[in-house]
């Protein structure tokens, strides 16, 4: 039986504000009472109704939005990201095959498929351009890495136009850009590939195949991606290109020049993507001449300075720390080890790369004060490297609390302590304690 989800059911009646929303099927309650008709209209008059009851088959499957999302408004708007972003050219150029905006005009999508598609590019205004960013680069990637195999063609773009759907489900407030979220609140926008999940392993059109895709949209080669956690040999070529293709549509987003934060990112942390897939971004990055420049919105050394003295505090505390957590943790659990161990690998990996960088040679001032008066570009990409650490500084804790929330209170707590530690906010000495 299917519980209809609140957030969904709004933004249908939004979209019936603009939309006429047809139940395609008769909408029938678990104990068989008839809720509404074949034919009749979803809006605000039927909202309440319709949430106090569990439904004999999903509302998704139900309901058609008139005048959706079509396949002309798929292809301009591919057309018009081609047109924008030289990077999005160069992969998608292939002599040997039809226009990458043409083919995904031409995908065929259920009418379910379809108006759940429209719903979610009715609920932000720049969301039709996201997914159809991700459905051209996933195409694209899928091309270079499996030419000829249409299918998998095919099944990449539509993953990629459905990837995201899972945030209809979630509080619109939790969406919102610069909204700063606490752990339970994320724990939502985690949730969102498990939403399209479930929603698509059993909708006309779509079936087991997407489904795994947009549940594994987020994940990493590494094992540092969620929901699940996945690494190397458990994620499939479609998925890695998937997620690549997300990864990669939101540095475009950004604003910056793509393939130059993309290769900031993956010489701070290697082994998110494979070489392979990295290869193929920098060939297209060379022909579309994106890697000479790295705009990072005007920002300097001396603004991000806070911020790298911030990462340097921590990757000495981590230093300090190391041998002691070693010692504490040898009778900690096998899932605590396991994500210890994980994100200790991720500590080291930060740490060596801001070695690299020369940040800790004589301390974040220094270097600041020693490339005030040297090559601009330098300069920038330095600005670039410490946003990168200090996004992964933060993605880091959150992944850490996350996954010790599915751990047992004492576990739970041995890594909120950690952490505090680690950001110098803990005092008592109770995790290097002695039982």
């Amino acid at each position: 039986m299917s519980e209809v989800n609140q957030h969904y059911l709004d933004h249908v009646v939004t979209a019936s504000a603009s939309h006429e929303v047809e139940v395609t099927q008769d909408i029938v309650t678990r104990n068989g009472m008839k809720l509404l008709a074949k034919g009749s209209r979803v809006d605000a008059e039927v909202r309440d109704r319709l949430l106090q009851h569990k439904l004999s088959r999903p509302l998704e499957d139900c309901v058609a939005v008139a005048g959706g999302i079509s396949g002309e408004q798929i292809r301009d708007a591919a057309q018009a990201l081609l047109d924008r972003h030289p990077l999005l050219a160069a992969l998608g150029s292939d002599a040997r095959a039809q226009s990458v905006a043409l083919s995904l005009g031409g995908l065929k999508l259920a009418p379910p498929m379809q108006s759940l598609l429209t719903v979610y590019a009715e609920h932000q205004p720049d969301r039709l351009a996201h997914c159809v960013g991700v459905a051209l680069l996933a195409m694209s990637l899928g091309r270079r890495l499996r030419p000829g195999d249409i299918d998998s063609h095919r099944l990449l773009a539509t993953a990629g136009l459905l990837h995201d759907v899972g945030e209809l489900y979630i509080a619109p407030a939790y969406l919102q850009r610069g909204t700063e979220l606490q752990l339970d609140q994320w724990k939502h926008i985690a949730s969102h590939p498990v939403s399209g999940h479930h929603v698509l392993r059993e909708m006309e059109g779509a079936g087991q195949a997407i489904a795994e895709l947009v549940l594994s949209h987020h994940e990493r080669l590494d094992g540092f991606g969620y929901p699940r956690g996945l690494a190397a040999e458990q994620l499939s070529i479609d998925a890695q290109i998937l997620a690549c293709a997300e990864w990669l549509m939101g540095l475009i987003e950004a604003g910056s020049s793509p393939v130059a934060h993309a290769s900031v990112a993956t010489r701070l942390m290697p082994g998110e993507f494979s070489e392979t897939l990295l290869q193929v971004l920098r060939v297209a990055g060379r022909a579309s001449d994106e890697t000479s420049h790295l705009a990072d919105e005007g920002r300097s050394l001396h603004e991000v300075l806070p911020r790298a003295i911030r990462v340097a505090e921590v990757l000495q505390r981590f230093r300090d720390l190391r041998l002691l957590i070693q010692a504490r943790l040898d009778d900690a659990t096998p899932e605590l080890s396991a994500m210890l161990a994980l994100c200790s690998q991720r500590m080291q990996q930060l740490q060596a790369s801001f070695s690299s960088a020369g940040l800790d040679l004589h301390g974040p001032q220094h270097v600041v004060h020693e490339l005030a008066a040297q090559d601009p570009e330098l300069e920038i990409e330095v600005v670039a490297l410490v946003r990168e650490f200090s996004w992964r500084m933060r993605e880091l804790k959150r992944a850490a609390l996350l996954r010790s929330g599915l751990m047992s209170a004492s576990d739970q707590a041995l890594v909120q302590e950690l952490i505090g530690r680690l950001e110098g906010v803990v005092m008592a000495d109770t995790f290097l304690r002695n039982d």
